[in-house]
C-alpha cells in the first residue's frame, strides 16, 4: 500500500513539472514567432523614426526660411546670395565650400577648417538671435560650432561635419537668370508659391550651399526621408515631394518653371 502511495506520488510530481516546462520544440516555435514579430516591427519602428527625424529637419528649414525673410526686409527687399563653393561674399548667407575629394575623405572631417561657416553667413543673425562672426574673428579662432538649426538629422557624420545640410537656389545669385548684379529682388519674383528657396541635400554632394539646378537630375542629390524630400518655397511654405515630383522639378523643360524668379 505505501509503495503504490509513493509510486502515485512519483507520477503526480512529474505530470506537474511537464505541465509547468516546456519542450525543447516549444520553446523553438516561441522564439521563431518572437523573431517574426520583429522582423515586422522593426521597419514600421524604423520609418517611424525617420518621420521623426524629417519633422525636426522640416522645423529646422522653416526657420532659416523666415530668417532669410527678415533678411529680406532689412535690404531693400534683395535676397541673400546663396554663394558657390569657397565664394566667400558678404551677402552670400553660409560661407564656404568643399571639393569632391575632401567630401570623399573621412580623415578629413574633423579638420576645423572643413565643412560651412554658418555663423559668417548674412542670415546667421536672422536666424539665431546670435550675433554675425566676422571672418577674421573665425579664421583665428577655427571656430567648428554646430548649430542644431542648419543641420538635418538624417545626414550622418558627414551631414554632421558640415554642419550646414540645406542648400539656396543658385539661380538667386547675381548674373544668374532673373538676377541683377545684386541678386534677386523680392517683389520682383514672379509665381513665388513655386519658385524653390531651399533643399535638404544630400551631404556627400554639397560642395557649396548653393543648388544649381543644372546640374541637378535625379532625387539622389536630395536626403530622403521615407522617400520623399523637403523643399522650401519663396512664399514661404514647405512640401515633402515623392521622387518623381522631385524629378519634375529638374527636368530640363520644367526647370525654369521652378528655379528662374523671372519665368512664369
Amino acid at each position: 500500500m505505501r509503495e503504490s502511495t509513493q509510486l502515485a506520488r512519483r507520477l503526480r510530481s512529474r505530470r506537474d513539472e511537464a505541465l509547468c516546462g516546456f519542450t525543447l520544440v516549444e520553446l523553438l516555435v516561441v522564439i521563431a514567432i518572437i523573431a517574426a514579430l520583429a522582423a515586422l516591427l522593426l521597419p514600421a519602428l524604423n520609418k517611424t523614426k525617420e518621420q521623426g527625424r524629417a519633422t525636426l529637419c522640416r522645423n529646422n528649414m522653416k526657420q532659416i526660411s523666415l530668417g532669410i525673410q527678415m533678411y529680406v526686409d532689412d535690404n531693400d527687399y534683395y535676397f541673400p546670395w546663396p554663394g558657390a563653393s569657397n565664394s566667400d561674399r558678404d551677402p552670400d548667407w553660409v560661407w564656404g565650400g568643399e571639393t569632391s575629394g575632401t567630401l570623399g575623405n573621412p580623415a578629413l572631417w574633423a579638420q576645423p577648417e572643413f565643412g560651412f561657416r554658418a555663423e559668417v553667413g548674412s542670415v546667421y543673425t536672422y536666424v539665431t538671435s546670435l550675433p554675425r562672426v566676422s571672418p577674421t574673428v573665425y579664421n583665428k579662432s577655427k571656430m567648428t560650432n554646430s548649430y542644431p538649426v542648419y543641420r538635418c538629422p538624417s545626414t550622418g557624420k558627414l551631414g554632421e561635419s558640415l554642419r550646414v545640410n540645406f542648400t539656396m537656389n543658385g539661380w538667386l545669385n547675381p548674373g544668374e537668370p532673373g538676377a541683377t548684379d545684386k541678386g534677386v529682388m523680392q517683389t520682383s519674383v514672379v509665381n513665388p508659391v513655386e519658385k524653390v528657396l531651399l533643399a535638404n541635400s544630400d551631404p556627400a554632394m554639397m560642395r557649396s550651399a548653393s543648388l544649381d539646378p543644372m546640374t541637378v537630375s535625379s532625387p539622389g542629390v536630395f536626403v530622403s526621408h521615407n522617400g520623399r524630400v523637403n523643399i522650401g518655397y519663396v512664399d514661404g511654405h514647405l512640401d515633402s515631394p515623392g521622387p518623381k515630383e522631385v524629378i519634375y522639378l529638374q527636368k530640363p523643360s520644367t526647370r525654369e518653371h521652378y528655379f528662374d524668379t523671372s519665368k512664369p
